[in-house]
């Protein structure tokens, strides 16, 4: 890479842009549009021969319904339940009922498939399954052992064995009667509905019915045995239950039995009688107690009434008493009348005195009367009292009598009550025991068949229009795959973009490729001699100016041309350039000097015969430039030869000599053109890079590696940063593919602008046609 400072001497780089990704995608499908649609043919044949060795396959279908109706003829739920067509879990269960080998065995057994080469593994292989059998084996030995998981180790069953199911057959034809037909076998729901598919698919239509129609019986009528054997377990389990049951309720009413007997209970209401007695002590002794408690209340209040004679009007004994009614009616007419003749007659009145003794033999009567019915209330508190005393006294004897009495009972109530739960459960293990024995032979499936399978008249498979449609998708997604790897590992320049960013020397320009019947060097200049409108003439005079434009100050008299590698173009641009340049402007005096000493291919690229002198003869004194200069007839250019396998080539291109020649040749020439040697072939180019003005650089198109390419013109800019780079030999027809707008997409999209003689010379002589490069 260059420095910042010595890049304005490089030919000018183009400002980068962001392409479309969608277009970028859309053109890498239409230029690898051959290998895409290649792997899909390819896919395509491939599918078609293996359909047309397959064997036909017939598919034939039966359909089971599960019932959703509720059918019970007993109450054991747990042990003859069907199946609850309500649960999608129950119902998938069901699938892998149908599917299980059990069943699939029955139904080898029924129809004999361990004998039949279709199912057992003993027919023939095909040709087909003899050409990928090494992949299977391949694949059996170690690649699945690779990819595959280890197989966790399985404990063995020590769970009995169902009854009425044999034991897993040895019979290798067997087992392979089995695979082959659960490989062939499709269990699945017919949308949302309770309706099961069973379908198979053979190479015989009819045996794929039958086989269809055997599995659906065989699901039935395992369904039936299932439910058989749960009744007969559950028959023997409820015997066994039963005897138990019995014996444990004997003991227990002979338990309760022996307490009465050993208690003394036995036939006797003491114990009844013994409680009602307490309770009725109970209730008297409580209505004594309260009876004792509202005497000692009435004396309480009287006593209190004593010391307050107003108060004693609120209490019932006085207030109801008639006597002390009357008496206290009679204190207060006294109190009346005293006070009345007191205000009259004065205080010491003799009526004021008896009125006063009245009403004091009054008040006497009156507390006489209160004590008598004090005593009262005391002799009926005393009477409570006692017996009160009575009563608690017979409660007390009639506890100690009820407490024995009640543990005994309580005691015996306990043993009735196990025996009477032993004798239900002993009655309902008996009736359910009933049930099930009047019930066993009326058992049903859970299902029923809809529909039995019939034969196919058309096979089911292969399905040539599917398979031929879907082998050419999948080679065409390989293809891309391939087409995808193509590009991220094309290591090749295409376009003056990619050169720019990867080198960081600007391009000059792009020089479509020139085929023809002979296609040699001679012929190929000839054609852009003769044919100056040709986009190949356009392209390396468009190359000129560039190098002319980017040095307007200084425009180079001496261009080397060089390249990475052998056989790019180098020699035939040069000629090309050289004799195009003098033809179209006949007083511009151009000279092309060979400096390839190693192959000097200039005079093959003209089409000569005789080299005639050299320039290592000229540089050594043998001939003069005269002697040594031809000119071109065709184009009028002057040229000097060089000669193949010169020795001492590096040290004849140092030369003073060497030197000195060019600046001879600058003086007569207004263009001297060097055609070097490629750069990582020998040392030879970065000399005559340095002798030079300015260098261009050959790369071919799709065919210099760019880690060459960048090495190559490192190498060139360690010695000049006077460099400018030409893509050659560009297809027009596949660059177009790219779409990469460039000088190349130019030519291939206007190749009409040059005109109709542009591919074909007018006057080639005897030459082979030409034309431009296509795919």
């Amino acid at each position: 890479m260059v420095q910042p400072s010595e890049a304005s001497a490089l030919a000018p780089l183009r400002p980068a842009d962001n392409p479309n990704e969608l277009w970028e995608w859309l053109r890498l499908l239409n230029r690898r549009k051959a290998l895409i649609v290649g792997c899909g043919l390819i896919a395509t044949a491939l599918m078609a021969l293996m359909l047309a060795q397959a064997t036909p396959l017939y598919k034939a279908t039966a359909r089971i319904m599960l019932d959703t109706r509720t059918f019970k003829v007993v109450s054991t739920e747990a042990a003859l339940s069907g199946v609850d067509t309500l649960n999608m879990g129950a119902i998938q269960s069901e699938l892998e009922v149908i599917q299980s080998d059990f069943l699939i065995g029955r139904v080898v057994d029924k129809l004999g498939l361990a004998n039949n080469p279709e199912f057992n593994g003993t027919k023939p292989p095909g040709f087909i399954d003899n050409a990928l059998q090494p992949l299977r084996d391949l694949w059996s030995s170690g690649i699945s052992t690779l990819l595959a998981p280890p197989p966790k180790p399985q404990p063995a069953s020590t769970q009995p064995q169902r009854a009425g199911r044999p034991a897993e057959d040895s019979d290798p034809r067997r087992r392979a009667a089995i695979g082959a037909v659960a490989g062939r076998l499709s269990v699945s729901l017919l949308g949302r509905t309770f309706v099961i598919l069973v379908t198979v698919e053979s190479p015989d239509g009819t045996m794929s019915a039958r086989i269809a129609n055997a599995i659906a019986e065989a699901y039935l009528a395992d369904q039936v045995d299932n439910k058989n054997e749960a009744n007969r377990r559950a028959t023997e389990w409820l015997e066994q239950r039963l005897a138990e049951l019995r014996r444990n309720l004997q003991l227990a009413e002979e338990s309760v039995a022996a307490y009465r007997r050993d208690k003394g209970l036995a036939g006797s209401p003491e114990g009844t009688i013994s409680s009602q007695t307490l309770a009725d002590l109970n209730t008297r002794y409580t209505a004594s107690k309260a009876k004792r408690v509202e005497r000692e209340g009435r004396l309480v209040a009287l006593s209190k009434a004593s010391l307050n004679p107003g108060e004693l009007a609120n209490i019932p004994e006085v207030s109801n008493n008639a006597t002390l009614s009357a008496l206290r009616i009679q204190d207060v007419e006294l109190t009346r009348k005293g006070a009345e003749l007191s205000a009259q007659l004065g205080e010491n009145h003799p009526k004021i005195q008896q009125i006063r003794s009245e009403l004091t033999a009054v008040r006497n009567r009156f507390i006489t009367e209160t004590q008598r019915i004090t005593l009262a209330v005391r002799a009926e508190l005393d009477a409570a009292k006692s017996e009160e005393d009575d009563l608690k006294e017979l409660v007390d004897k009639a506890s100690v009598v009820a407490g024995a009495a009640s543990q005994y009972e309580a005691e015996l109530k306990q043993l009735e009550r196990e025996a009477q739960s032993n004798r239900t459960l002993y009655e309902g293990f008996l009736t359910r025991f009933k049930e099930l024995r009047e019930q066993q032979d009326i058992q049903r499936a859970d299902a029923r068949i809809l529909a039995y399978a019939h034969p196919s008249g058309a096979p089911s498979s292969p399905n040539y229009r599917s398979g031929l449609m879907v082998a050419f998708i999948i080679g065409s997604m390989l293809g891309m795959a391939g087409a995808v790897a193509a590009e991220k590992l094309d290591r090749v320049f295409r376009s003056a973009a990619q050169v720019e960013e990867s080198v960081g020397v600007g391009v000059l320009g792009m020089v479509p490729e020139v085929r023809g019947a002979a296609a040699t060097r001679s012929n190929v200049v000839a054609h852009v001699l003769e044919n100056t409108t040709s986009p190949a003439a356009e392209s390396i005079r468009a190359v000129f100016t560039a190098i002319s434009l980017g040095s307007l100050d200084r425009p180079p008299r001496i261009v080397a041309v060089t390249s990475s590698t052998p056989s790019e173009g180098k020699t035939t641009f040069v000629a090309s350039l050289g004799g195009l340049l003098t033809k179209m402007n006949a007083s511009r005096r151009v000279l092309i000097v060979d400096l390839d000493l190693r192959q000097a291919r200039l005079s093959a690229a003209l089409g000569l015969k005789d080299r005639g002198g050299t320039i290592d003869e000229y540089l050594m004194g043998l001939k003069t430039l005269e002697e040594c200069t031809r000119r071109h007839e065709l184009s009028g250019v002057d040229y000097i030869c060089g000669r193949p396998n010169t020795p001492n080539a590096p040290e004849i291109l140092e030369s003073h000599a060497m030197k000195a020649a060019l600046g001879v040749f600058a003086e007569r020439y207004d263009l001297v053109i060097l055609d070097g040697p490629p750069v990582m072939a020998v040392s030879d180019a970065r000399i005559i890079s340095r002798l030079a003005d300015y260098t261009v650089f050959i790369v071919q198109w799709a065919k210099t590696p760019r880690e060459v390419v960048k090495t190559a013109v490192g190498a060139v800019l360690s010695v000049t940063n006077h460099v400018g780079i030409v893509i050659n030999r560009v297809n027009l027809a596949k660059h177009a593919r790219y779409g990469y707008g460039d000088h190349g997409d130019y030519y291939s999209r206007y190749r009409g602008y040059y005109g109709a003689g542009a591919d074909v010379p007018t006057n080639a002589g005897n030459r082979p046609p030409l034309k431009l490069a296509k795919k």
